[in-house]
């Protein structure tokens, strides 16, 4: 830049700039920018020559007020940074910062979504510009209460399958006749005469039944499309949990690394830990117990938080997914052989990505989050959830994961964000827009398919020929048939097709580079579908079976990546699975290393390399792990094998979408969701509105059943403080479903329930709801007496308990009238009436109940066994006696 100093000036020296019409704070001088003659050429070569002090230029316009920044890009570069130095400001300091277009997606939506982010931030817009010519505008009021991400429209029915051929009335007919190349129908249906129209008809009907099953199989396709959203909480995560929590980190670390500082945030805000600091050597099953056994001699804890997938020592490069999964397990397994009951959180950072301005850092940790799956589903109340932290955790983000460790409503799956909490969702995914991405996605050259002779790469393989792949390298698992590579030969021979076929065994990475070398056919695409089927439950997981799965998915898939990182490819795709979306009971291994493939597509993509995944559902085949009584029991359970025809079309569509990711799977939700909430709450479904339907039925048809003795036997059961959480959740939760909000979070504790929106229609439904929930009497004057649900919650707990007071009350009168009627009763009278054993009987088992069985009496005879001389005591002994006998009462 030195060099072209003259230059520069001589060029611009007959340039005189004006002052410019908008004043702008400029990164040159860091001043701003209002007069002419500034802009000459010395500023111009400072531009070029000096540091750009854009940081400096974002806390400067901080410090003078400025609270909006918006980049306007094709695609947000800026926002990161500008964001990084709004949080890196005064704890005091806030701003909004948005962009406005983005990569892929640079059309008119994309714009008013960014304009409309500004606005719901308060930044005034001027929404003129996109109303038609004299339109007029009028201000209406919204609900008080919040009604955001909810539909309350009736959405109108697709039809898909069966549903569409009725649509089609009289043209189904048509349509079966071209699909059966029924050429006699046809001729009658359209009345045509003469043998030339016969032979036209006779040429298009293959090219028409062709069309219909690929519209077919698109359709279907589309229908089975899911994606993972993040939201943010309804409400805060705020609060410190109580007692001391067990911290296990990683004893070995680099001096005043992101782990200690975390520490100091969380005990500096006021979390009790006890730390337990673990090395390479303790990183055993074995080795935890017993140094779990030493640290929590004497002590109790609340619980448990891992930090272990935060071990900084491979930050020079990525961490080793299998290593970190191992650690973690062993953790799992360790906890529950120490007899440890309280919950695990387990920690990552740059696991996720989710969503604007996020960035996953890190596919190694995200094993963790599909091996937490699954132990969420195996370990119950002993697993408590994963939490994805920020690049930087500063006193904010270790507020907010202070709040998640105190409970947000069962939540289990969350990213805590400098801007707040997200929880994950699953949702459906619209069908891709034929217009997005770069074009049709035409296979050629060369295609390399890993396990591209047997299961789904077999049809991906297929397919891939069809639509022009001039050769396809092939490779094999161990467990392949020693035909697959011929069979597919033959099958591409018997299409008609002469695509090359090479093959390899998966693992050899020597021979899959010497088959794409030297070809004339360079590598234009990747497709990972080697799979293993692998079951095995947390506790009977050892390192050999996690090893298996790892090698089998990620190792391949981290290879591909890094041999082929500057390859120019016009797709690469990997095949992961549900289990590393929803997870399963004993899918640990496999929801691990399917979730390290989805993070990889991500980081490649963050890379700006193309990159897609496609999680897929049970595949409809016999084959690869899977046979007919494995099928029929995964649609007992609601997961309907797919047919893999259907997969493969859909990794087409997501291709030449541009897509970054999407699950495909055909799920019968009624059969689905009840049983895999039935151990526990999965608030991953709650925005689904198929798995939220059987949950709300479930949870109605529950709360009639037995509803008034159930909670009270609950409240009796607990402390003071849990009756009233108890009752609060049900309050809150009951109203905010009369209100038409997803969860409890639709009314605060002390809120008002006027304020948030109750009428007097709207009291009514609150007091039959509530009444069917607790057997009560309820007036119809509920909310208005107790006008918030803290209020109520008084209220509920003093009728409640009321009633089980009485009921105990009833029983000692119960007693006392037993008491009398037995004493009025003479001895003789019990012998002649038969009933003098059975009394005795029970007389002798109440008194056992209250001894330990192991205890031997005075004689030395063992407790409950009869005694001699029982009948001569009983004769000796009074009517009171007699009485106390019966009662259980002996002395």
């Amino acid at each position: 830049v030195e060099d072209i100093r003259d230059t520069l000036a001589e060029t611009l020296a007959g340039v005189t700039a004006k002052a410019p019409s908008i004043p702008f704070y400029s990164t040159v001088t860091g001043e701003w920018i209002a007069n002419e003659g500034v802009l000459d050429g010395g500023y111009w070569y400072r531009n070029l020559r000096g540091q750009v002090g854009f940081g400096p230029a974002v806390a400067a316009l901080l410090k003078q007020g400025h609270g909006v920044f918006v980049e306007v890009s094709a695609h947000p570069v800026l926002v990161q940074p500008i964001t990084e130095t709004v949080y890196a400001a005064d704890g005091d300091t806030d701003a909004t910062v948005t962009g406005s277009l983005r990569r892929e997606d640079g059309g008119l939506r994309r714009l008013l979504t960014s304009m409309a982010e500004l606005f719901v931030r308060g930044v005034p817009v001027d929404w003129s510009g996109i109303l038609p010519d004299g339109a007029t505008t009028t201000r209406v009021e919204l609900p008080t209460y919040a009604f955001d991400r909810q539909h309350y429209w009736l959405q109108e029915a697709e039809a898909t399958g069966e549903a569409a051929d009725v649509a089609e009335g009289a043209d189904s007919d048509f349509w079966q006749a071209v699909e059966q190349a029924d050429l006699n129908a046809l001729t009658e249906l359209l009345e045509t005469a003469t043998a030339e129209e016969r032979d036209a008809l006779g040429s298009v009907v293959p090219v028409l039944a062709e069309w219909r099953g690929k519209r077919r199989e698109r359709s279907s396709a589309e229908r089975l499309r899911y994606h993972v959203t993040w939201q943010p909480l309804e409400r805060d995560a705020a609060g410190v949990p109580g007692g001391q929590w067990l911290v296990v980190v990683p004893a070995e670390r680099p001096d005043d690394t992101a782990i200690d500082a975390l520490l100091e945030e969380l005990t500096g805000q006021g979390l009790g830990m006890v730390l337990l600091e673990v090395d390479d050597a303790d990183r055993t099953r074995e080795r935890l117990v017993e140094r779990l056994t030493g640290v929590l001699a004497g002590r109790d804890v609340s619980g448990v938080l891992s930090l272990l997938a935060l071990d900084e020592r491979t930050a020079g490069g990525p961490q080793d997914p299998l290593a970190v999964t191992a650690s973690t397990l062993a953790l799992v397994q360790a906890l529950a052989d120490s007899l440890v009951t309280q919950p695990l959180w387990c920690l990552t950072r740059g696991a996720v990505n989710m969503g604007i301005n996020d960035t996953l850092t890190s596919p190694a940790q995200a094993a963790l989050w599909g091996l937490g799956r699954a132990a969420a589903l195996e370990r119950l109340d002993r697993w408590g959830g994963l939490v994805d932290l920020p690049a930087r955790t500063d006193a904010r983000a270790a507020q907010y994961l202070l709040g998640v460790l105190n409970g947000v409503g069962g939540e289990d799956q969350l990213a805590v964000r400098r801007s707040g909490v997200y929880s994950r969702r699953l949702v459906r995914k619209p069908a891709p827009d034929a217009t997005a991405g770069d074009g049709r996605w035409q296979p050629r050259g060369t295609v390399l398919v890993t396990g591209g002779a047997e299961g789904l790469g077999r049809h991906v393989a297929v397919r891939l020929a069809q639509a022009g792949a001039d050769r396809l390298v092939v490779t094999t698992t161990a467990r392949a048939p020693g035909t697959a590579v011929p069979d597919l030969t033959a099958e591409l021979a018997g299409l008609g097709l002469d695509t090359a076929v090479a093959s390899c065994a998966d693992t050899d990475r020597e021979a899959i580079t010497r088959l794409l070398a030297g070809t004339e056919h360079p590598l234009t695409a990747v497709v990972h579908a080697a799979d293993i089927t692998r079951t095995s439950s947390i506790d009977d997981t050892g390192a050999a079976e996690l090893a298996e799965v790892f090698a089998a998915k990620v190792d391949t898939a981290v290879w591909l990546d890094e041999r082929f990182e500057d390859t120019p490819l016009d797709a690469f795709v990997v095949f992961s699975s549900i289990a590393g979306v929803w997870g399963g009971g004993g899918q640990g291994p496999s929801g691990a290393a399917n979730a390290v493939l989805d993070a990889l597509v991500e980081w490649r993509r963050a890379r700006g390399l193309r990159a897609t995944a496609i999680a897929c559902g049970a595949l409809d085949e016999i084959g690869v792990g899977m046979d007919e009584a494995a099928l029929a029991q995964l649609r007992r359970r609601g997961v309907l094998p797919v047919d893999p025809k259907l997969a493969v079309t859909a990794m087409v569509q997501a291709v030449q979408a541009g897509e970054k990711f999407v699950t495909v799977a055909d799920m019968d939700w009624g059969a689905f969701v009840p049983a895999f909430t039935s151990v526990r709450p999965s608030p991953l479904l709650a925005d689904l509105p198929e798995a939220k339907a059987v949950l709300q039925a479930a949870q109605r048809d529950s709360e009639n059943t037995d509803a008034a003795a159930s909670l009270a036997d609950s409240l009796r059961a607990v402390t003071d403080t849990e009756q009233n959480r108890i009752l609060l959740r049900l309050v809150r939760s009951h109203a905010s479903v009369v209100l038409g909000h997803g969860g409890a979070e639709g009314i605060g504790p002390r809120q008002a329930f006027q304020e948030v929106g109750f009428d007097s229609l709207a009291a009514v439904n609150l007091r039959n709801s509530l009444g069917a929930a607790t057997g009560l009497r309820l007036p119809a004057t509920l909310v208005f007496d107790y006008p918030t649900p803290e209020a109520l919650v008084g209220y509920l707990r003093a009728e409640l308990l009321q009633d089980t007071e009485d009921a105990e009350d009833a029983v000692d009168e119960r007693e006392d009238d037993l008491r009398q009627v037995l004493a009025s009763v003479p001895f003789a009278r019990f012998k002649e009436a038969g009933v003098l054993d059975a009394l005795l009987s029970l007389a002798d088992n109440a008194a056992g109940d209250e001894q330990d069985e192991h205890d031997e009496s005075a004689d030395g005879s063992a407790a409950g066994e009869p005694q001699a001389g029982t009948e001569e005591l009983i004769d000796a002994m009074d009517v009171a006696g007699l009485v106390q006998r019966a009662l259980g009462k002996t002395s």
